[in-house]
């Protein structure tokens, strides 16, 4: 059984970019720019999360009159249909589903689109990543 590896966050306020790492010190085979604010690593292999960075961190956390904030995955129509399900597998499980939470928009009469809004980390986890 493999040993659970404790969730890494570093934060750069000056930037506003939160760096989540799901196996820290292991280095990601691909990367998805899920929307211009949010990229997934992983292993494609293993078809298993490596990390997460979050761009303008603040404004993905940042709750509205009716709760949080909800961002179309556009990223996922630039990849291949097989990889796609697969990236969608990834965002669903563990652990990237504590972090992002997914559903879906069905504008009348159009195709699905995947959205997705940000759980906003624990305090603890700024305070050991700054």
């Amino acid at each position: 059984m493999k040993e659970k590896k404790k969730i890494m966050y570093s934060y750069d306020k000056e930037a506003d970019v939160l760096y989540i790492s799901f196996s820290p010190g292991e280095k990601p085979t691909t990367a998805v720019e899920l929307n211009p604010n949010i990229l997934l690593r992983f292993n494609r292999l293993e078809e298993r999360a490596i990390g997460l960075t979050l761009f303008d961190f603040s404004a993905l956390v940042k709750l509205t009159r009716l709760g949080p904030r909800s961002f179309p995955l556009t990223g996922l129509k630039d990849i291949e249909p097989e990889w796609e399900e697969v990236v969608i597998k990834i965002l669903t499980s563990a652990p990237v589903n504590k972090i992002l939470k997914v559903a879906t928009y069905v504008p009348s009469r159009s195709k699905p689109v995947p959205i997705t809004f940000v759980k906003k980390p624990p305090v603890s986890a700024f305070v050991a990543g700054a």
